[in-house]
């Protein structure tokens, strides 16, 4: 009689108690994490060993794939279920494994191949799946186990390396070569963007005068005007010296990049010159050349006289006779007599 009712404990315990516990340590997954860096379009091929250590029992194990999430110690913080979401950043995706029954007989082994293959597109960064492989009677129930976190399995981390890389260059920095009003102020600056990624060059442009002294600077691009990769813009800017007149050099300095950054650098001259000074000058010019004109002519132009002539002197003759003459006085009585 006790015999009889020991043996019905032992009969209702194995139908009651949940398979995990009554089998526990009968079933094995190995490893425990696979953990692999790749890049898009890469297969990755890996090997899960799932151990039947019982003695008597044959194991039906099914394959589930669960994207998770985990916290900085790596440990699992949730099951996220399946959705219809962007395969280029869906690692459940990429992850390929027997999904019908695996039966393990007694005291046998299996091995099981998984395979990763990375999306082409694929963005960069961390992935985090969980393939569990529990025993159970069928796919709805062992997928069941597996969200609620209590089946066994292998933690997979795939790290897509971020090789794409930020380049620019500037095509043109234009500035008018003579600004004479504030319309001509406008600086026109054409970047490309020659890398992979999309980026927002920024910095500013200082001003120099004719003898190297900085005497203004302006931001540039500070609304953050994004070029996308091939593409080419053109950028805008503005000249804010307030000088009146004089050459000038503009320095462009900018910044750009995500994963390193980088710099740009490009230099032009120009003059300025309001239009109302310039007519001003202009005239000043003009009534300069004018008046040396006159000048001229007045100083090296004179009446024609005829060549046989000579020299005309002219010569005053006083009548009568001084009583006392002087040495320089002519005296015309001599002369006649001579």
């Amino acid at each position: 009689m006790k015999r009889n009712l020991f043996r019905n404990l032992l009969i209702l315990t194995a139908i009651f108690l949940p398979a995990s516990l009554t089998f526990a340590g009968e079933f094995t997954v190995r490893p425990f994490l696979i953990d692999v860096t790749a890049e898009p379009r890469e297969t990755i091929t890996e090997t899960v060993q799932l151990t039947n250590d019982s003695e008597y029992r044959k194991y039906v194990v099914y394959a589930t794939v669960n994207e998770i999430s985990v916290d900085k110690e790596g440990e699992i913080k949730e099951f996220v279920s399946p959705v219809m979401t962007d395969r280029t950043n869906t690692v459940t995706s990429w992850i390929e494994v027997k999904r019908g029954r695996i039966e393990i007989e007694p005291g046998q082994k299996a091995e099981i191949p998984v395979v990763l293959r990375v999306n082409p597109f694929a963005e960069p960064g961390e992935y985090h799946a969980f393939i569990g492989f529990v025993p159970a009677p069928n796919r709805p129930k062992a997928e069941s186990i597996a969200m609620s976190g209590e089946a066994d399995g292998v933690v997979i981390k795939i790290t897509v390396e971020d090789k794409r890389e930020d380049s620019m260059k500037i095509s043109g920095f234009i500035i008018n070569r003579f600004i004479t009003d504030d319309s001509k102020r406008e600086v026109d600056v054409v970047i490309e963007n020659t890398g992979d990624l999309p980026s927002a060059p920024m910095g500013e442009i200082i001003f120099y005068d004719s003898t190297g002294v900085e005497i203004d600077s302006a931001p540039f691009n500070s609304d953050g005007v994004v070029i996308a990769p091939g593409e080419t813009a053109t950028l805008k800017g503005f000249v804010p010296v307030d000088k009146t007149l004089g050459r000038f050099k503009a320095n462009l300095s900018l910044k750009y990049g995500e994963n390193q950054r980088a710099s740009l650098y490009d230099t032009t001259t120009f003059f300025l010159m309001p239009l109302n000074l310039l007519l001003l000058i202009f005239g000043g010019i003009l009534l300069g050349a004018i008046i040396v004109a006159l000048l001229f002519r007045k100083a090296f132009i004179t009446p024609n006289t005829d060549a046989d002539d000579g020299d005309a002197v002219t010569m005053y003759v006083k009548e009568g006779h001084e009583p006392n003459p002087q040495d320089h006085d002519i005296d015309l009585k001599n002369v006649n007599k001579e």
